[in-house]
């Protein structure tokens, strides 16, 4: 039977016979290949890119146990594919072997019109005669992540506020340019001569991403407010001194 992994091969070296492409469309097929993936590093794994942004561009290095042979093969190297939280394969090529050692790499991008949040990069070898199931080494798995920018502010006031008396910590939170609503942020506090921020309590934004919440004053000092992100948002933080008098 033919495997998905060979169809996909078949269809790329019909489609593009120079592109010497290793996209497939999934990598659960064992390694047949006495080769193994040893190591895996990439150059950037948090993308932070509005949906209207350009593209960054980004470097997978991979070493190999050998130097995986190239002749008489149609495909042959080490190679990625990019999936997207979904599962679905949305990009990958071979890479470039470095002269003729066992280190190989390869060039990628990730663009403001992707989707946001995980992706999953699944590198490895494979070797592929024509007419035949490709050879395939281990696969060695990595995360990166594409996240929208978010921006948070914050007005703790009144201030000056008297000692004793109620202060309100409220600001906006917007992601990619818009409020984002249902979302917690933290809040600390920072007394003057202090190194460390206190946590004090939890805020949820409205439908208007805006937070609210009431502290009692008890000494001048820093407030600050912070956003943790999550896969698809980057993290935000903002802060406010306040004088108690």
């Amino acid at each position: 039977m033919t495997s998905v992994r060979s169809r996909v091969f078949a269809a790329l070296l019909a489609a593009v016979p120079t592109a010497g492409l290793l996209a497939v469309a999934s990598p659960a097929q064992a390694a047949t290949l006495d080769i193994t993936v040893k190591s895996v590093s990439i150059s950037k794994s948090v993308f932070v890119l509005g949906s209207k942004a350009g593209c960054q561009q980004f470097t997978i290095t991979a070493v190999t146990s050998a130097p995986i042979p190239t002749a008489g093969y149609e495909i042959a190297g080490v190679g990625a594919d990019i999936e997207a939280a979904s599962g679905k394969t949305v990009n990958g090529g071979q890479f470039a072997q470095v002269g003729s050692t066992a280190t190989y790499k390869g060039t990628f991008k990730m663009c403001g019109k992707d989707t946001a949040g995980r992706y999953t990069v699944n590198v490895y070898g494979a070797q592929m005669k024509a007419g035949s199931e490709p050879e395939l080494t281990n696969v060695v798995s990595k995360k990166i992540y594409l996240k929208r920018p978010s921006k948070l502010t914050l007005n703790a006031a009144p201030e000056p506020v008297v000692k004793g008396k109620k202060l309100t910590a409220k600001g906006v939170l917007k992601v990619d340019g818009k409020v984002l609503g249902g979302a917690k942020v933290k809040v600390y506090f920072k007394p003057a001569g202090a190194t460390t921020f206190t946590y004090k309590g939890t805020a949820t934004t409205n439908g208007k991403g805006v937070y609210s919440k009431k502290f009692t004053a008890t000494k001048s000092g820093v407030w600050q407010v912070v956003y943790a992100g999550s896969a698809a948002r980057n993290a935000a933080t903002a802060v406010d001194g306040v004088k108690v008098k």
